[in-house]
């Protein structure tokens, strides 16, 4: 049975300023437990309900968290979806220990690079570092004035892949000088800039994706070597920053995917 103090411990870690107080990360569902447990997460204890147990996936994912030793604590459906972030929770929860790393953990392997800036929704924001993983980016920064990464709702959009990825959180104030240094170009989404099929980048790039609304930073805009647009037809002019960073991303690595 689950106690009272983990009770409170999953409440906490539904905030913003209870995560990094603790120290961890709430993960629901099923593929996201997966996807940590693939990568190596530092799983605390998991929670799970009879739900679970009504798939393979699911049944083969309770084996294993039962068979790692660690705490595996049981609860019935209802009493699950009350501590769940999510209206219709899977019958799976995990506490993980949040990865750490920083800037200068990223030197030694890192070419290619998402920088995110001022994203609100935390759907947009694990999206795109679902779509990194897919395409292989060599690191996510998430700049200052963006929703946590951690947040659940971005875990659970990310399905997993923010374990995957090495994510940093850094202001834009540390991530200037270090992409500099690293001779890694900023290149901006913006949908005044040039068609992004037509543009081929060098080994060495940074894709900035901006505020939903607001878009980049006028500093990063500054800052970058190239902006790039998609090209739309018809009467859409805009599309989500989870979608535009996405086929952005695509278009940047497609060259490559293509001749490895």
């Amino acid at each position: 049975m689950l106690s009272k103090s983990r009770r409170q411990l999953i409440e906490r870690l539904k905030t913003r300023k209870g995560r990094p107080r603790e120290g961890l990360v709430l993960v629901e569902g099923v593929r996201s437990s997966v996807e940590a447990l693939a990568a190596g997460a530092d799983i605390r204890f998991a929670v799970h309900s009879p739900r679970l147990l009504a798939s393979e996936a699911g049944r083969a994912l309770a084996s294993q968290l039962a068979g790692q030793g660690w705490h595996f604590h049981e609860a019935d459906d209802a009493d699950l979806t009350e501590l769940s972030d999510t209206e219709h929770p899977q019958g799976v929860l995990c506490v993980c220990a949040e990865p750490s790393l920083d800037l200068a953990q990223l030197r030694s392997t890192t070419s290619t690079v998402l920088l995110l800036d001022g994203l609100q929704d935390p759907g947009n924001l694990g999206t795109l570092v679902r779509a990194a993983r897919a395409f292989a980016v060599d690191a996510c920064i998430v700049l200052d004035g963006s929703v946590d990464p951690w947040n659940p709702k971005a875990v659970r959009a990310a399905a997993g892949a923010c374990f995957h990825t090495r994510l940093v959180r850094a202001p834009w104030a540390d991530a200037k000088p270090w992409l500099e240094e690293m001779g890694i170009g900023i290149l901006a989404a913006d949908p005044t800039g040039h068609e992004v099929g037509s543009f081929r980048p060098g080994e060495a790039w940074a894709l900035a994706v901006g505020n939903e609304g607001a878009g980049l930073r006028a500093d990063i805009v500054e800052a970058s070597t190239h902006r790039l647009a998609i090209p739309m037809r018809g009467d859409t002019n805009s599309l989500n920053a989870g979608v535009a960073g996405s086929i952005l991303l695509y278009s940047l690595v497609a060259d490559s995917r293509v001749t490895e």
